[in-house]
């Protein structure tokens, strides 16, 4: 098969050129703070949790004055991009942690240095069982005290703190679309030319927890039947949030899974091609969600979407005008010849006879 599909692409070459630019790769901002992005807590109504903020200063010149403080934040779309509520007069959300999580208000680290702070998590007794979670946002000012509303979560540094309540939960997720998806336009493509390499699924959170879904997903070509199996849809254990609708995105392959030395696979999430074939494909996808101690819940859902790259369009219509070629020539020898009868015209006999 795979030479087969080289020799077409190489017929294919006389008729379709394409330009391909390359990408130039983007450098992260450099920072002279570094800490934990996320804090998960399990902890039981009525108990405190006791940990330690690490703190590390990566400019060698000076030291670093933080200013720290709690607060809620929700999100801005079905990326799962977090929005901070840096206002200190909003009123604390239904799941917030703000009451609850204690951090210190500065701390100085020295330059080149690290730094452990305490901080503390109290859940009240009657607490309902669920997801709670707030931000620990690090500043290198004061904060003001007529805030600014909400922004981005890149507006300053922050720590992300998870707290499960365990008990009798609230667990409900929709499975709402399924299908290939791009990440640069962020939608889903029922036709694309371009060769699939993201199967994006939308689930919405109706329940009182934050849900990072497992499972499997099969992409199966309809033409062919080659299958793909996707075994990490969610490689960065992402969370749709209480009521949020999120779109999570699962790579067809990744680079990691290139790569395999002495005997260890590295589970990347970079999407790479996986040369998929043209055609009709199906997806089928078994997702799975669910606290510790609640019953595991799964969803279930099929979709489908066209792969037709360019070079398959050209073939295929080459190959509707040489059948279309064939039936018009078969259909004109045949009227020519209709009237013919070993070589020679047939001649119409007279419906009268004539009288010698």
């Amino acid at each position: 098969m795979k030479s087969f599909k080289s020799i077409v692409l190489a017929a294919l070459a006389v008729l379709v050129v394409a330009a391909c630019a390359p990408v130039a790769p983007v450098s992260a901002q450099s920072s002279s703070l570094s800490i934990a992005p996320k804090k998960n807590y399990l902890i039981e109504a009525g108990k405190t949790e006791k940990d330690k903020l690490n703190i590390r200063n990566l400019d060698s010149t000076s030291d670093l004055t933080l200013y720290l403080r709690v607060i809620d934040f929700t999100y801005t779309d079905e990326t799962g991009t977090p929005k901070l509520f840096l206002d200190g007069d909003t009123e604390p959300t239904t799941w917030s942690l703000r009451s609850y999580l204690k951090v210190p208000e500065t701390v100085t680290v020295p330059k080149g240095k690290s730094a452990s702070v305490d901080m503390s998590v109290t859940m009240p007794k009657g607490i309902g069982a669920g997801s709670y979670y707030s931000a620990i946002v690090y500043s290198t000012s004061a904060p003001d005290a007529t805030g600014k509303g909400n922004v981005g979560l890149a507006a300053s540094g922050t720590t992300l703190a998870f707290v499960t309540v365990p008990g009798a939960m609230n667990e409900e997720m929709n499975f709402l679309k399924l299908g290939a998806y791009s990440k640069t336009a962020q939608k889903y493509q029922y036709i694309t030319m371009d060769e699939p390499q993201v199967i994006g699924y939308t689930l919405e959170n109706k329940g009182n927890v934050a849900e990072a879904p497992v499972g499997s997903m099969v992409l199966k070509n309809r033409f062919f039947g080659f299958e793909y199996n996707i075994a990490q849809v969610n490689p960065n254990k992402s969370l749709a949030l209480i009521g949020q609708t999120r779109t999570f995105e699962a790579c067809v392959k990744t680079a990691g899974q290139e790569q395999n030395f002495n005997g260890d696979t590295n589970e990347g999430n970079q999407c790479v091609s996986a040369g998929l074939w043209p055609g009709l494909y199906t997806v089928n996808a078994e997702l799975f969600y669910g606290q510790n101690g609640n019953l595991t819940k799964e969803l279930h859902k099929n979709a489908h979407f066209w792969y037709l790259p360019l070079w398959f369009i050209i073939l295929a219509v080459l190959a509707l005008l040489g059948l279309a070629f064939v039936i018009w020539r078969t259909i004109v020898m045949i009227r020519g010849g209709s009237f013919k009868v070993g070589g020679r015209p047939r001649t119409r006999k007279s419906s009268s006879r004539r009288h010698r």
